[in-house]
């Protein structure tokens, strides 16, 4: 005679699953609930904060993960936890998504391994700013050249930025416009050009030493002095950062600083006649700099800007860029939407091995985010950057030092336009 279940324990098992299913659904919805999580006073933001009492105080598995939101793996000294503008918490969906598009990008696990070098944007109208600053009278200006001539205001008007949606050029000051431009060491073209001849407000920063006296030098009748008359120009003497306060930097070239470190051995084989090189000890003989910088969202509160929208965020910042916009996005939830246009250089950016020059993970990762927020790339120097030429780079085994330059912005088409 063969076995018979009774009906009874088909019963039983039905009733444990949907109690089972009930749990999983309790915890699914506690952890999609959007909450406010708190900031100390420095601004160092702290995970969610546990409620005193909830469905965990009766459910083993979910006590376990309470005693986790007060683990190490709640701290946010090195990775933040991503946040709205405003402070609240993203959803559970909302930061896997913001998660894969970051790591996706960064392992070219997606549909472009060029994205970061690919034009996707449009603007009509496209300038350097060379055409309106680089004038007679002006730092460069030679004319004997083409105003257009490359050679005429050398490196001066490097930035690509849309005029499309930017007030027409005109003399008088009306702040119509905002502009952010971070690393201008002593030449600030083109912040000068924006305030003087389109009458946009604008905020220069850099903490660089040859920046600050030649910014003091302004008050003795220096080469900044006309810039200290202008009422819509305004330095300030700190630089920008993935976080706020001191910052160790490095000497770099014409006086700037970088956050790059150099290696203190390189391996040596020139006078090698065994099975090994030499291993020397070449040191780090550049100056060191305790210098302020600040992140986006820190700014704009001590400028008062916050709720205004920034037309142009100019960033050369000499390898800092990326901790820089890092910061930018997981403080606005993958999305700035105050910003209008971003024109950045790229510093000591890698290839991608597998497919080389113009597939870069580290820049990938930023045109992505950048492009998922409706800020398209619309100009770029040229295909793949170029290397440094600097010796040193050479000389230390550093040959993998590339820079480029690119311009983003948000597009505003109307039917007839597209």
């Amino acid at each position: 005679n063969r076995l018979q279940t009774p009906a009874w324990f088909f019963a039983l098992l039905l009733l444990t699953g949907v109690w089972k299913c009930t749990e999983i659904l309790v915890f699914i919805a506690g952890s999609q609930r959007s909450i406010a999580w708190p900031h100390d006073d420095d601004g160092v933001l702290h995970g969610p904060p546990i409620a005193q009492s909830t469905d965990s105080d009766r459910l083993p598995h979910l006590r376990r993960t309470r005693r986790h939101m007060d683990s190490p793996l709640n701290d946010v000294t090195n990775v933040p936890i991503p946040t709205h503008e405003d402070g609240s918490a993203l959803s559970l969906e909302e930061r896997l998504r913001y998660l894969e598009l970051k790591t996706n990008a960064h392992f070219n696990f997606g549909a472009h391994p060029f994205f970061g070098n690919e034009i996707h944007g449009k603007c009509a109208r496209v300038t350097d700013l060379k055409e309106y600053g680089c004038v007679e009278g002006n730092e460069g200006y030679n004319a004997a050249l083409k105003p257009n001539d490359d050679q005429n205001c050398p490196g001066l008007f490097d930035h690509q930025i849309c005029l499309d949606r930017l007030p027409e050029p005109h003399d008088q000051p009306s702040n119509s416009c905002l502009i952010y431009d971070f690393g201008i060491r002593k030449q600030p073209e083109f912040g000068k050009a924006m305030a003087t001849v389109f009458g946009c407000e604008v905020h220069a920063f850099d903490p660089s030493p040859v920046s600050t006296r030649w910014w003091e030098a302004g008050k003795r009748g220096g080469t900044s002095a006309e810039l200290h008359d202008m009422q819509n120009y305004h330095f300030h003497p700190y630089g920008a950062g993935g976080v706020d306060g001191d910052l160790e930097l490095n000497e770099y070239d014409w006086g700037q600083v970088s956050i790059i470190n150099y290696p203190n051995f390189k391996v040596d084989c020139t006078q090698s006649t065994g099975e090994n090189c030499e291993l020397n000890n070449v040191g780090d003989q550049r100056k060191k700099f305790k210098l302020p910088v600040k992140t986006l969202p820190t700014i704009m509160k001590e400028l008062g800007h916050e709720g205004r929208t920034i037309d142009v965020l100019k960033i050369d910042v000499e390898g800092s860029e990326f901790a820089f916009l890092e910061n930018i996005f997981d403080r606005t939830g993958g999305c700035p939407d105050f910003i209008e246009q971003v024109s950045v250089e790229w510093h000591h950016m890698p290839w991608d091995v597998r497919y080389g020059e113009g597939s870069s993970p580290s820049i990938n990762v930023m045109a992505t985010l950048l492009h998922t927020c409706g800020l398209k790339m619309f100009w770029r120097h040229m295909s793949g950057g170029w290397p440094s030429n600097q010796k040193i780079f050479q000389d230390l085994d550093m040959k993998d030092v590339r820079y480029s330059l690119a311009s983003f912005n948000r597009e505003h088409w109307t039917e007839n336009e597209k």
